[in-house]
C-alpha cells in the first residue's frame, strides 16, 4: 500500500470510529461529545491557531455540502 492509500485508509478508520461514537452517544449529548473530541485533539496538536483554522475549514465544507 502506498503512502496516500495508507493515509486514506487511516482517514476511513477515523471516520468510521467517529461515526460509531456519534451513533452510540445519546442524541442530546452528541454535540458535547464532538466538542470534547475537538478539544482533546487540540491538546494533541498544541497549535491553537491551527485548530481554529481547521474548525473554520470544517464549517466551510459543511456549508458547501448543504
Amino acid at each position: 500500500m502506498t503512502a496516500p492509500q495508507t493515509a486514506i485508509a487511516g482517514l476511513e478508520e477515523i471516520y468510521d470510529t467517529l461515526a460509531l461514537a456519534i451513533d452510540a452517544a445519546p442524541e442530546d449529548k452528541r454535540e458535547l461529545m464532538l466538542t470534547k473530541v475537538a478539544l482533546l485533539l487540540a491538546l494533541e496538536i498544541r497549535n491553537p491557531q491551527r485548530v481554529i483554522d481547521l474548525i473554520h475549514q470544517a464549517v466551510g465544507s459543511a456549508h458547501q455540502a448543504a
